[in-house]
Order: structure tokens, then sequence, then C-alpha cells
């Protein structure tokens, strides 16, 4: 599973687009008063500040294997981008970044949803952005292994939340049940048979 050859040059001009997309993107936005009056209330609070994100810092919370695993055809300063491989329907439990996170599909098939939105099936090449605090959710389809080229942007962090429902990874929910039962419980896993 791959890009062909010939579809390589396409894919690393488009890489190269969205990354120029997305820093564009983050400077701009980086230099409205909501990001600054975020970043100060950051620095004064420490770790602790999180707008809209009730998530906390820990290692990565995902749903089956997951492997950072670095895009060797996508080099950034002499450097493969970083990357993450996700097998056939395993996925991240839902979370947020401090700065932003930009990702687009390498290999195969994978899904992503905001909180608040339909599930969003990505094929190579496709791409999402989830802002700062978004909370959101991305892996692998129930068929297909996915290998995402990802980006996060300043300032870094992620925060973890509750392991997404079958529901949203079907496409049926919008991210509101399981957020309600972590709100209310503080129980990160879904009842076994997601």
């Amino acid at each position: 599973m791959g890009i062909a050859p010939r579809n390589r040059t396409v894919v690393l001009y488009l890489l190269s687009f969205l990354l120029m997309f997305g820093l564009n993107l983050f400077l701009v936005y980086s230099r409205s008063p909501a990001f600054a009056q975020q970043a100060a209330q950051a620095s004064d609070a420490g770790e602790q500040v999180q707008e809209n994100c009730p998530g906390e810092r820990m290692g990565v919370q995902a749903t089956g294997t997951y492997q950072s695993r670095p895009v060797p055809e996508a080099v950034i300063n002499g450097e493969p981008w970083g990357g993450a491989y996700w097998e056939a329907g395993m996925l991240s439990y839902w979370h947020c970044h401090r700065g932003g996170q930009l990702m687009m599909v390498w290999e195969g098939e994978g899904r992503v949803q905001k909180r608040g939105e339909r599930v969003r099936i990505l094929s190579v090449g496709e791409t999402e952005y989830a802002g700062p605090w978004m909370e959101h959710w991305h892996g692998a389809s129930p068929d297909s292994d996915a290998q995402y080229v990802q980006i996060s942007f300043q300032p870094t962090g992620t925060y973890w939340m509750e392991e997404v429902g079958r529901d949203d990874y079907l496409g049926n929910d919008i991210g509101t049940t399981t957020r309600n039962e972590f709100l209310q419980t503080g129980i990160r896993e879904q009842p076994q048979g997601r």
C-alpha cells in the first residue's frame, strides 16, 4: 500500500502547499488578540490552563496499536517529517492540542472527527486541521491501516480525554454522548464492544 512513484511528485507538491497553508494559517491566528490572551494565560498558570478542553497531559491514549512513525519521503531540514501509523480499526482517544494540529493521510484510509461534527473519512492526500484547543480524534478506518503525516503547532501540548464511542467511530454521533459521560464520571474507557 502506498503512493505510485509517478504520483509522489504531485503528493509532495501538495504536501508542501499544505504545510505552507498551515503555517500561514497559524501565523495569521497567532497574531490575533485571542491567541495572545491564550498564550499569556497559559504562561501565567502553567500547564493547567485549558480553554474548553477538559483533558489532561499524559502519554498517547489510544484504542489498539499506535506507532509514532516518520514518513521518509516527506523531509524537512534533512529529517523525515513526523507521522503516526494506525492499524485497521485503531484510533486515538478524544484529545486537543494547545497550538492545533494539521494531519494528512499518506497511506491507507483514515477517520477524523472534531467534537460537534460528524466523522470524516480521509483518503490519501486529504487533510484535516484541528485548531487550538479543538477536541478531536483520528485513526484508521475499520478495514484499512492509515499512515498520517502530522504537525502540531506551538505552543505544543496534548490533553487527553475519553475513548471514542462506537457511534462516533461509525459516524452516528457528534461526540457529545461520550463527553457528557466523561465529564460526569471521569471514566475514560468505553464499555466493551466498541
